[in-house]
């Protein structure tokens, strides 16, 4: 067993006995310092401290269109930010409705076939948690959480026009000038199937 393996868990009185191997070890890969078998503190390497710190943001091209677009995107939701706030506390929602319309739309806008997958990839798909709101040490809502809060802004006619209205304005005129997406239309208006007579459905 390596160096690395070897003391990527250890106790303290390890700790004093080996002080300068472990440190080396850390350089590799962190360590995890165990006190009465509970974890203590870490010990991580210069690069791996400054890489934690980093902001998703800083990850992310600055001339992607998702990028490009989230002005737009965020001002459309924010002209609805009242009848939001009002919905989150009537539906009982744990996430935010703009969060969970951010996540609908990633969906649509690259026709990901399930929201467990959309689920799934927020775990390590950079750019997707940016566009979320997740930094690199928040943690990803879990599939129930995500999947209860979303079926109820899909059952609100105002969020599905909404939702509507941003594919429109923002991405059906400039989708040439757009090559990283693949919106799935069939989808979305699958989604919005159920509201075709309603009259909330125009912002």
């Amino acid at each position: 067993m390596g160096s690395m393996e070897r003391y990527a868990k250890v106790g303290m009185q390890e700790l004093d006995q080996r002080l300068s191997k472990v440190v080396e070890a850390a350089r590799k890969r962190p360590v995890s310092v165990y006190r009465y078998g509970a974890p203590l503190v870490w010990i991580v390497s210069q690069e791996d401290w400054q890489c934690a710190l980093k902001e998703v943001s800083s990850f992310i091209p600055p001339n992607h269109s998702l990028v490009l677009a989230r002005p737009q995107i965020d001002s459309l939701l924010s002209a609805q930010s009242d009848y939001l706030a009002a919905f989150k506390e009537r539906a009982g929602l744990l996430i935010e409705p703009a969060t969970l319309i951010h996540v609908l739309l990633l969906q649509v806008l690259y026709s990901v076939p399930s929201e467990r997958q959309v689920s799934e990839q927020l775990s390590y798909n950079l750019l997707f948690r940016w566009f979320v709101g997740l930094d690199l040490k928040h943690k990803v809502w879990t599939y129930g959480q995500l999947s209860r809060d979303t079926s109820k802004v899909l059952a609100d006619a105002t969020c599905m026009g909404l939702l509507h209205r941003i594919v429109g304005e923002v991405f059906c005129n400039a989708l040439l000038h757009m090559p990283e997406f693949s919106v799935n239309f069939t989808l979305l208006q699958t989604w919005s199937a159920r509201h075709a007579g309603g009259s909330t459905l125009t912002l």
